[in-house]
């Protein structure tokens, strides 16, 4: 206790990005909730674009605003299609 986890779309993090947010995260929650560096735990999980809306904006976001401190500043996330190519762009 205390668990974080974070969704986002995907994309690479350099070693040095990745201790960054452990390092940031970890002194922020352990001053907040006053437990040992030990006791805390961080999972972040890529999520496709064109399954966001599916998978996190309805379930975690729509479903649960009780638990949210801090609202999207999106108000309705698309999901990202595809580009099919036309008739004349093949």
């Amino acid at each position: 206790m205390p668990h974080i986890s974070i969704k986002h779309f995907p994309r690479t993090f350099t070693e040095a990005e990745k201790a960054d947010l452990v390092a940031a995260l970890t002194e922020t929650v352990t001053r907040v909730f006053g437990t040992d560096a030990g006791a805390v735990s961080l999972a972040v999980e890529p999520v496709e674009p064109v399954v966001w809306t599916e998978r996190v904006h309805r379930p975690e976001i729509e479903a649960r605003p009780h638990l949210l401190w801090k609202q999207p500043n999106y108000s309705q996330p698309l999901p990202i299609e595809p580009i099919e190519p036309t008739e004349g762009t093949r």
